[in-house]
């Protein structure tokens, strides 16, 4: 995470006032002493860096809260969506369906 505010010239106290959480939480959770923080900060984070919700969780190195944060694992379906826009509807189902069956197979979790 804190790759991913340097890459973008932000102090801690800069991306912290732009997601609305306090710069000692950040500073904090980016040195991974909060093991589970909740999906709304982190979404709130990663709005503030500009990168989808998925992403952040895996700069993180959380990517295995991403199915408890959100059980529709639309944090991993970001990154996908305006890709598969131009499908037709039911071909966008079967590739996200097979995305989440992918997701949740490696990460140990079954459906």
């Amino acid at each position: 995470m804190k790759g991913l505010r340097l890459e973008r010239k932000l102090s801690q106290e800069a991306l912290a006032n732009t997601a609305h959480v306090s710069s000692g939480y950040l500073s904090k959770l980016e040195r991974g002493l909060y093991r589970e923080p909740s999906y709304e900060v982190l979404s709130r984070i990663a709005g503030a860096l500009a990168v989808p919700t998925a992403d952040l969780y895996i700069a993180a190195g959380l990517e295995h809260l991403i199915a408890e944060a959100d059980p529709t694992l639309e944090p991993v379906m970001e990154p996908y969506a305006e890709k598969l826009g131009d499908l037709p509807r039911r071909d966008r189902q079967i590739i996200m369906t097979e995305i989440r069956r992918i997701f949740l197979e490696e990460n140990g979790e079954t459906e």
